[in-house]
């Protein structure tokens, strides 16, 4: 029972996250849309039937039964129809859109409409929406790495081996791989390393430094061993082993993925690792990766949505890096939230970069230059801004504004794909949900 309940705390905490996340990505919408003075009539969190709501000036705030998103209306978003149009099924399907959505708008003022704000004033209000999202990612994934930190080495010893293997990558040693350096030194497991040649170290990052500065010549430690302070030497050996950024942890690869190797300080001793906070520094690495990963799977998001389906039908096993719906999340969280092997730190910290990576995700994916997303009517406003200047440079009178209504049958298909790569998805997560490795 205390599982079951575990489990539903988890999967609330990433509901109540996700909540929080789609409606920041609307308020970065709605606040300078209200600030250019265009009339903006509801404010929703989610889709479906309105489960509570309240009106207050011109926009009805509210949520509504199906938690899988949001929307504001803005009035004014087709411009009016241009006279003289002909007749036909495509024009009467865009002339219908308009209808609609002037039904929707209702009587307002048309200097309120959103077709009338200058070009840099409507991406910033596009833009809004992702912007707010990229910076609740950084904020939380902050939180995350720098307020709760990582598993880093520190410098308590938890075991010391026999020998150094001559090829430090083999397990065993040979006849020919000579005694470790911490061995022949006196150090034990438990021993926690405070002082290296007279200079005071908190984690192994400082001790690394000191020790391949010095090399394989005699260098002096103390260590704390229950309590009491000891003082010994050790002569290290410099073995080719894989380099990881001091930073973030992250073995260093070259440009063709390769592993990085360098030559390296050996004591002989395996670290037990501690929870840390992470630098600022390591912190915007990390981010940095996560964005550009985010980015990676948005671009390749058709294949691996098609190798999904694949796998669903055929039984083949979930790839663990492949997409992952609101329901997978959840999922996850839960399963976390009612692992034995993590504490209560461990959970927050996964929590929060779940949370991080769906909004470096929302970001990444409302940025896409396609109709109904964000990035779509950025491009639209571009588009606009540069064949009216180009009409103006010729001396041409102006086009006006570009009539997006007659995007509405692609718009229209746009959402019909995205709805059904959604129910593909979360049809995968119930019946074969990723699971934590």
């Amino acid at each position: 029972m205390n599982n079951f309940f575990a489990y539903i705390l988890g999967v609330l905490f990433v509901l109540l996250g996700i909540a929080v996340s789609i409606g920041l990505h609307e308020l970065g919408h709605l606040y300078p849309a209200k600030k250019f003075g265009v009339r903006v009539t509801k404010y929703m969190i989610g889709f479906g039937p309105t489960i509570w709501s309240r009106k207050r000036g011109e926009t009805e705030y509210g949520f509504k039964a199906i938690p899988l998103g949001g929307y504001i209306a803005i009035s004014g978003m087709f411009p009016p129809e241009k006279e003289g149009s002909a007749s036909n099924w495509f024009t009467r399907w865009v002339s219908d859109a308009r209808k609609s959505q002037r039904a929707i708008d209702g009587d307002y003022d048309e200097s309120k409409a959103f077709y009338k704000l200058s070009i840099p004033k409507r991406i910033i209000v596009m833009l809004g929406g992702p912007t707010m999202n990229l910076i609740l990612g950084v904020l939380l994934t902050l939180w995350a790495l720098c307020g709760i930190g990582t598993i880093q080495n520190g410098t308590t010893v938890s075991q010391v081996f026999e020998c150094v293997p001559t090829n430090y990558s083999a397990v065993n040693c040979d006849s020919t791989a000579p005694a470790s350096p911490a061995k022949l030194a006196g150090i034990q497991a438990g021993d926690k390393i405070i002082s290296i040649n007279g200079s005071a170290v908190s984690n192994w990052n400082q001790a690394r430094k000191i020790l391949d500065a010095a090399g394989e010549s005699r260098t002096s430690l103390k260590v704390l061993r229950s309590g009491k302070t000891i003082e010994t030497s050790v002569t290290p050996l410099m073995r080719q082993v894989a380099l990881f950024d001091e930073e973030t942890g992250v073995a260093l690869k070259d440009k063709s993925g390769k592993p990085v190797s360098g030559s390296r300080a050996v004591l002989g001793i395996a670290l037990k690792g501690e929870l840390a906070p992470m630098s600022p520094v390591g912190a915007a690495k990390t981010i940095g990766s996560e964005l550009t990963q985010t980015g990676g799977m948005i671009l390749q998001l058709p294949q691996q949505v098609s190798h999904l389906a694949g796998n669903l039908f055929s039984g083949a096993p979930r790839d663990q890096n492949g997409p992952v719906s609101i329901v997978g999340i959840g999922g996850i969280a839960g399963e976390v939230a009612t692992s034995n092997s993590i504490d209560w730190t461990g959970k927050l910290f996964t929590g929060l970069m779940l949370l991080g990576s769906l909004n470096f995700a929302l970001f990444a994916f409302n940025i896409v230059p396609l109709l109904p997303l964000d990035g779509g009517h950025v491009l639209n406003a571009i588009y606009e801004g540069i064949k009216r200047t180009g009409y103006k440079v010729l001396g041409k009178a102006d086009p006006g504004p570009v009539d997006t209504a007659r995007m509405v049958p692609f718009t229209t298909a746009m959402w019909g794909l995205l709805m059904i790569l959604s129910l593909l998805i979360i049809s995968a997560d119930l019946i074969s949900p990723v699971k934590l490795g």
